[in-house]
């Protein structure tokens, strides 16, 4: 009888365990990530046509460069979709875009996200992050994309219209490295 309380208890003590461990799997905090910089390069190819009827899609390519700061990390939304909220900066310091990052799994400091900004011009990407700690502070990471696309089509002649491939790769950098512009 006493071998079997002993079991019992032994048995219960692991399901919570389990049950504690799966129920905090999902909990990341990201926030030590909100305040820091990317420098990220956009590089895009793809075509574009024009509103001649017999038009061959033209080849086109483009490359800039926007400073991405994390403002913060939101996990108030329901259901649960948790996201890095970020502001996109040109070189000269205009805002460039406000997007959501949203986290779709990893650990703190190696995680993938998911973006889609919707518009007359929309842009998708996914995109991993991963981040390295010295002396648990986050001091260096990189941010690039696993696939993206960026495609627009004219609302006034439906034959004008562009698509590409996206291509987004950079690092952190700290604030003073930022162009004297950039807020």
């Amino acid at each position: 009888m006493k071998s079997r309380k002993v079991w019992l208890i032994g048995l219960e003590v692991a399901f919570l365990i389990i049950c504690l461990t799966f129920g905090t799997a999902h909990s990341q905090d990201l926030s030590e990530w909100v305040g820091k910089w990317f420098k990220l390069t956009y590089s895009y190819k793809g075509y574009e046509t024009l509103e001649e009827a017999n038009y061959i899609p033209e080849t086109q390519s483009a490359k800039t460069t926007l400073y991405l700061k994390i403002t913060a990390w939101d996990t108030t939304t329901t259901p649960p979709t948790p996201f890095l909220d970020c502001s996109e900066y040109d070189k000269e310091g205009n805002l460039y875009d406000n997007i959501h990052l949203l986290y779709l799994g990893g650990t703190d400091l190696d995680f993938l996200i998911l973006c889609h900004i919707p518009g007359e011009e929309s842009t998708g990407f996914i995109a991993r992050i991963r981040g390295k700690e010295s002396k648990g502070t986050l001091n260096s990471a990189t941010f690039k994309t696993l696939g993206g696309y960026t495609h627009a089509r004219s609302s006034i002649n439906p034959r004008i219209s562009m698509a590409e491939g996206l291509t987004i790769t950079g690092s952190l950098i700290s604030e003073s490295k930022l162009p004297f512009s950039v807020p």
